[in-house]
């Protein structure tokens, strides 16, 4: 197929070549038009994934917030497993509420609050009827820990944490969900110390909670990945960080 007509003093498109030139601008167009739509939809979509209870109290509220501020935007929520982080870094997460304190991950990660942290017991312990007790009252103790990021097993914070009230550090089991870690601790498989708001939205008839004074806090921070992040997704952080000064639990940190 000849396209062109050249002589020695011009060159002229044949009727083939004008027609493909029409065709190949009709589809350039059209291939702008839906950059432009896919452009335009994920833009308005939203994302948020969340470690078990480090959204129970967090995220409703933020999700209030945003859908008032932003009621064009399709927002959507994703439980993770606490140590599933490859969806943030990957784009399947745009943002979340997780546990992980900053450098524990290759993420952008904001600690927003802080609260006290419990020990789940199985219901029949001999401490389960406890107000409050201190970390060394659990030195025979087995716990159940989180998988997390660090390349360790066990976790180094957690080890830290049982050095530092003497403790060994003893491993019965490891769990990747709160619920996964509270039908552990019903067995009698081991006990395991869990942010205060598990207490709070997770009862049971067969684990008690006890609050352990001495305990390093939890924390809440949201997460995302490295690098510019999406208009939507800065809105959300920018409502998530007014919420965090203001009304939830414990103080924001910079």
């Amino acid at each position: 197929m000849t396209l062109l007509d050249r002589t020695s003093r011009n060159v002229e498109l044949t009727e083939a070549g004008r027609a493909l030139l029409s065709e190949g601008r009709r589809l350039l167009a059209h291939s702008e038009r839906t950059t432009r739509l896919v452009r335009s939809v994920s833009a308005d979509r939203l994302t948020v994934g969340f470690f078990g209870s480090a959204a129970s109290t967090v995220l409703p509220a933020v999700l209030r917030s945003f859908g008032e501020e932003q009621p064009r935007a399709e927002v959507s929520v994703r439980e993770l497993l606490l140590d599933q982080i490859d969806e943030l870094l990957t784009g399947g997460v745009d943002v979340a509420f997780t546990r992980l304190l900053p450098g524990q991950a290759h993420l952008e990660l904001e600690v927003i609050a802080r609260e006290s942290r419990v020990v789940a017991l199985p219901a029949r312990h001999p401490l389960a009827g406890r107000i409050t007790l201190q970390f060394n009252e659990l030195r025979n103790e087995g716990f159940i820990t989180n998988p997390v990021v660090e390349a360790s097993a066990p976790p180094k914070r957690w080890l830290a944490e049982q050095a530092r009230h003497g403790l060994p550090g003893r491993v019965a089991a490891a769990a990747a969900s709160v619920q996964e870690i509270l039908t552990l601790v019903a067995a009698g498989k081991g006990v395991c110390l869990v942010p205060a708001a598990v207490a709070q939205h997770y009862p049971r008839e067969d684990v008690a909670y006890v609050e352990v004074s001495d305990a390093d806090q939890a924390v809440v921070s949201l997460a995302w990945a490295p690098g510019g992040v999406r208009p939507i997704v800065a809105a959300f952080i920018g409502i998530t960080r007014q919420l965090a000064a203001t009304s939830l639990s414990g103080p924001a940190v910079p």
